[in-house]
C-alpha cells in the first residue's frame, strides 16, 4: 500500500565517541512516530543504514545519487557543538516515487537544507508540514567541519503553503521573535520549549500547550515525535489545540525509553488522554 505519511528527509549516520555509527535523524523518529499512530508512512532519503529494529511495513525509497550525511556531536563546557563528516545531496520531486505523491500528509524534515521548500509544489492537494531545524545549518569543506547557525527567511508566498511549521526554541537560538515571523504567513506554527512544553500561533495568536509529565531517560528525538503526532491529529481533527495537547502526550511518553522503540503505540496514547482528560 502507498504511503499516507510521506516523510521527505535524509536518514544520518551518527558518529560516536568509540568511532561506531547509528542511524538518526528526524526522519526516523517522525516516520516511527506517524506508524505507531495508525498511519502508513515512507521516507525518501540519501542511502542510509537503518535500525536493526526499524518495521518493515515503513519503507525507504533511497536515492542512488548520495550517502547519508555523517554528525558528530561534541559537547563542551558552554553546550554542544555538531561536526559534519559528510554531506548530501538535496532531494528532487523526481525522487520521489510516483505512486507515493497522493499522501494525504508531507512532511518535510530537512537535516542539511535538502528539502527546499519549492518541493510542495509537488503536493498540491497536500497538507503540508516542515521542521525547518536543517534549514539553519551552514557548513563548509573540508571535513569535519563545525555546523553553525544561519536564519531560515523563505519568501511569504512559500510559507503560507505550508500548513504546520515545527520548531524547538534551541532550534532559533532562543530567538521567540523567528516564530512569531513565521506565524504571521504560516496558519500554524508551533515553538516547543521540552519539559515545559509548547507554544502554537494559531494565524499569529499564541496559546500555551503544557507539557505532559514523564518520567525522562532519553530526550532524543522527542521535537520530532511532537511534529509528527502534530501533524497527524491536527489532519484527523482540523484543531490545532486538540493536535497540540495530543502531540504533547505522545512526545512525553517518547522519552521514557531509549530511542525509537520507546514511542507509544495509538491505544497507549489514548488511554493517557483520558487519564489526562479525568
Amino acid at each position: 500500500m502507498n504511503p499516507d505519511y510521506l516523510m521527505l528527509g535524509h536518514i544520518t549516520s551518527d558518529l560516536l565517541p568509540d568511532g561506531a555509527t547509528i542511524p538518526g535523524g528526524t526522519s526516523l523518529y517522525a516516520a516511527r512516530t506517524a506508524q505507531r499512530l495508525g498511519r502508513r508512512p515512507g521516507i525518501v532519503s540519501a542511502k542510509a543504514t537503518l535500525p536493526a529494529d526499524w518495521p518493515t511495513d515503513v519503507p525507504v525509497a533511497t536515492v542512488s545519487h548520495s550517502n547519508a550525511p555523517i554528525f558528530e556531536n561534541r559537547y563542551t563546557p558552554n553546550g554542544r557543538i555538531q561536526f559534519l563528516h559528510g554531506d548530501a545531496q538535496p532531494l528532487a520531486a523526481s525522487d520521489i516515487p510516483a505512486t507515493w505523491r497522493d499522501a494525504p500528509i508531507v512532511h518535510l524534515g530537512p537535516i542539511l537544507a535538502e528539502t527546499p521548500l519549492t518541493l510542495v509544489d509537488a503536493f498540491p492537494d497536500a497538507l503540508i508540514g516542515m521542521t525547518p531545524q536543517g534549514m539553519m545549518r551552514r557548513w563548509a569543506a573540508p571535513f569535519p567541519c563545525q555546523i553553525e547557525y544561519i536564519p531560515f527567511e523563505p519568501a511569504a508566498a512559500l510559507l503560507r503553503r505550508v500548513d504546520i511549521l515545527v520548531m524547538s526554541i534551541e532550534d532559533v537560538h532562543g530567538d521567540r521573535s523567528v516564530a512569531e515571523r513565521y506565524a504571521e504567513h504560516c496558519g500554524i506554527v508551533a515553538l516547543t520549549y521540552g519539559a515545559r512544553g509548547a507554544d502554537i500561533f494559531i494565524s499569529g495568536t499564541p496559546i500555551h500547550i503544557p507539557a505532559y509529565p514523564a518520567n525522562e531517560v532519553d530526550p532524543t528525538g522527542a521535537g520530532d515525535v511532537f511534529a509528527a503526532a502534530l501533524m497527524v491529529r491536527y489532519q484527523e481533527t482540523r484543531d490545532a489545540i486538540v493536535a497540540g495537547y495530543f502531540a504533547a502526550v505522545v512526545a512525553a511518553a517518547s522519552v521514557e525509553g531509549l530511542g525509537i522503540s520507546a514511542i507509544p503505540d495509538r491505544g497507549t496514547i489514548e488511554t493517557r488522554v483520558q487519564q489526562h482528560r479525568s
